[in-house]
C-alpha cells in the first residue's frame, strides 16, 4: 500500500497524516481494517495535541474529500 501512494503528495503533518494515508489507500481500492488498541492514561508529561492538530484533522478531511483528484 505504501508503495502505491505517492508519499511526496502527503500534505498533513502530525497525527493527521494517518487520516490522509487511510483516505488515499481507500481511494486506491485497498481494504481498510481497524485494529483496536488500548491507550493507558498519561501519568507524566503533557499532551502534544494542540488546537492546530485538531483543526487540521477536522478541516483537512473536508478539504481532502472536496478537492481530491478522483
Amino acid at each position: 500500500m505504501l508503495e502505491a501512494i505517492n508519499l511526496d503528495e502527503i500534505t498533513f503533518v502530525g497525527y493527521a497524516f494517518q487520516i490522509e494515508l487511510k483516505y488515499r489507500a481507500w481511494k486506491l481500492g485497498f481494504k481498510i481494517k481497524e485494529v483496536p488498541i488500548t491507550f493507558i492514561d498519561r501519568t507524566e508529561g503533557i499532551s502534544k495535541m494542540s488546537k492546530g492538530i485538531v483543526k487540521e484533522a477536522m478541516y483537512g478531511v473536508w478539504k481532502m474529500r472536496r478537492f481530491s483528484k478522483n
